[in-house]
């Protein structure tokens, strides 16, 4: 009797050790997954406006470069770029650009799947073309989102975000100067952006 519960307690011993051995060698596997360091993302996605800004949503893109100060703090800086129909005139076009700089917050890391928050602040020009009206403004923008790591170097992940800001000066013309509006005119936009990362 002692035998069998000697053999029993051997047993299961031993299935405990090796599934700890395969714990630790996921954990292991898992830990070799790094955000310190350079990488560089490409976003494609669409933006869209309050309505009473009288722009239709548009397809928009972003191209950021950014640095893992830690496994869950990354710092970015990106441009990003989106072109709008008018609802009410569709000969005229209008395209975004912004240049933000922000800090994202991973909720996971090391792992394969990373939920994030970002939160950033921003430069934003509208241009319409046909009109040669400029708007240009400042102000802060943010997103949650998640990645998921297919490969060592490649992520790829989804993100909605949001810009707050307004503009606070204007030019007409190509080459006029930019002077400074009576009233700040609001820009607010959402969007969703699919993300793929090299890093």
């Amino acid at each position: 009797m002692k035998a069998k519960v000697l053999f029993a307690v051997l047993v299961l011993g031993m299935v405990c050790l090796s599934a700890n051995e395969k714990l630790f060698a996921q954990d292991t596997n898992e830990k070799k997954i790094s955000n310190v360091g350079l990488k560089l993302n490409l976003g494609l996605g669409s933006q869209d406006f309050t309505a009473s800004q009288d722009l239709e949503q548009g397809g928009a893109a972003s191209l950021s470069l950014g640095y893992g100060v830690s496994q869950r703090v990354s710092l970015w800086l990106g441009i990003s770029g989106s072109a709008h129909d008018r609802e009410t005139d569709r000969e005229l076009e209008s395209s975004l650009a912004s240049l933000e700089l922000g800090v994202q917050y991973k909720l996971r890391p090391g792992k394969k799947f990373q939920p994030y928050g970002k939160l950033g602040l921003g430069v934003f020009v509208l241009n319409t073309e046909k009109t040669q009206v400029t708007m240009s403004g400042g102000g802060v923008s943010w997103g949650v989102g998640a990645e998921y790591r297919l490969v060592r170097f490649l992520s790829v992940g989804a993100e909605f975000y949001w810009k707050d800001f307004d503009y606070s000066r204007q030019r007409v013309g190509d080459h006029g100067e930019f002077y400074k509006l009576a009233q700040p005119v609001q820009g607010n936009s959402r969007g969703f952006m699919l993300n793929f990362t090299l890093q």
